[in-house]
């Protein structure tokens, strides 16, 4: 491809692999009982739509922390062989703090990991969510170190310059074994689960708050045709998340969320 906009029929054969990939994901997590749930634009599309955004091009699910290494490690046995559990332990060489769910097969090749000799099937994310702290300053610094280490280990596959410590990151990815630098993230991330704390987030990033209490009392959803699990008070969660939130976006609004790949192949 060699635009950045999708063809209406290429939207649509994408949604269908999409919800492939989602339907597969929640059979197994339902073999397994291992709850997750809608977060992001895909949550946006359940609120609105009961599917996805009409003009979106991916799906994101979250995960507790004990949910998700569970899935890691259970899943690969059950998954059916179209598709390809992508992580660090199943693929070293992979980018991504977080898993992903790719069908066999096909081909979403993204600017940004073109390079990489990785699976680069059509996927959906699956995001672990820890807990974070409830003192803003000590949240900001949970957010940083856990962002510089994951900027080491992404510079062990995709050196760049352009990084904010491309210095630092040189060195220290020369001397630590990605390994290591692996586990040191997922060390850090997880400092406060044992902890009674008032959220989860993804930690990587600052405004995907969920309260505890709203993922101990997950709400039954339609994504499509296929059951899936939401937040207690989604709306909530949505309006902090995305204080602008509305139905109704403009065609450059929607030109910015939405990003063909390179290449793309069903």
């Amino acid at each position: 491809m060699d635009t950045n906009t999708y063809t209406s029929s290429e939207l649509e054969k994408l949604h269908t692999v999409l919800y492939e990939i989602l339907g597969e994901i929640a059979r197994v997590c339902k073999q397994l009982d291992i709850p997750f749930f809608m977060i992001g634009g895909s949550a946006i599309g359940v609120y609105y739509w009961n599917g996805i955004i009409p003009f979106d091009d991916d799906i994101d699910i979250g995960m507790t922390r004990r949910n998700y290494e569970r899935f890691l490690r259970m899943a690969p046995q059950i998954l059916d062989k179209k598709f390809f559990l992508q992580s660090y332990e199943s693929e070293p060489h992979t980018p991504f703090y977080f898993a992903k769910v790719r069908k066999n097969g096909t081909l979403f090749v993204e600017h940004n990991t073109k390079d990489l000799n990785i699976h680069q099937g059509i996927f959906v994310d699956i995001i672990p969510f820890d807990k974070i702290p409830d003192n803003k300053f000590m949240e900001r610094m949970h957010w940083k170190l856990a962002n510089f280490i994951y900027e080491i280990i992404s510079y062990k596959e995709q050196p760049s310059k352009d990084n904010v410590h491309p210095k630092i990151d040189k060195f220290v990815s020369s001397c630590i074994p990605k390994k290591h630098l692996v586990g040191l993230l997922k060390f850090v991330q997880t400092l406060f689960n044992g902890c009674n704390k008032h959220d989860y987030n993804n930690v990587m990033i600052h405004n995907d708050h969920i309260p505890v209490e709203d993922l101990e009392k997950l709400q039954v959803a339609k994504f499509g045709n296929i059951e899936v699990f939401v937040p207690n008070n989604l709306e909530g969660y949505l309006h902090r998340h995305y204080p602008n939130l509305r139905k109704n976006l403009s065609e450059e609004e929607i030109r910015k969320y939405t990003h063909a790949p390179l290449e793309l192949s069903f």
